[in-house]
């Protein structure tokens, strides 16, 4: 038996978001209602020992030994937020986020994140 063992992984742009429609906002807070719904029966695990953290964050000393590691300057996160979600969706997903009150400088958004979103069965992107 021959199975297709092919995995793709789709990279949305803003413009191609955009294409998907999040700015559809009569679908996007029925699809809210739907996974809030799904939070209150329970249908839900995130990271933690109660399985309702919203993430592991990395943190920074004030001191470090060394000399290239960041400081914890204001609003810096660095923050891995694994979740899965049942009901209808029945997916388990990341969302990489990181913050940096710095990047303003830079011309680039304060935070920046990134979604990957499972395949609950076999775990593929």
């Amino acid at each position: 038996m021959t199975e297709n063992t092919k995995i793709d992984f789709i990279y949305l742009s803003e413009p191609d978001m955009i294409r998907a429609g999040v700015t559809d906002m009569l679908k996007c807070v029925d699809t809210m209602e739907e996974m809030f719904a799904l939070l209150y029966k329970g249908d839900y695990r995130m990271a933690g020992p109660n399985s309702d953290s919203h993430g592991a964050m990395i943190t920074f000393p004030d001191e470090s030994p060394f000399p290239t590691m960041p400081k914890p300057t204001a609003d810096r996160r660095l923050m891995a937020m694994p979740a899965y979600l049942g009901g209808n969706f029945q997916t388990s997903g990341v969302k990489w986020y990181s913050s940096n009150i710095a990047n303003r400088e830079k011309g680039l958004p304060r935070s920046i994140l990134m979604l990957i979103l499972n395949d609950i069965e076999t775990g593929a992107p």
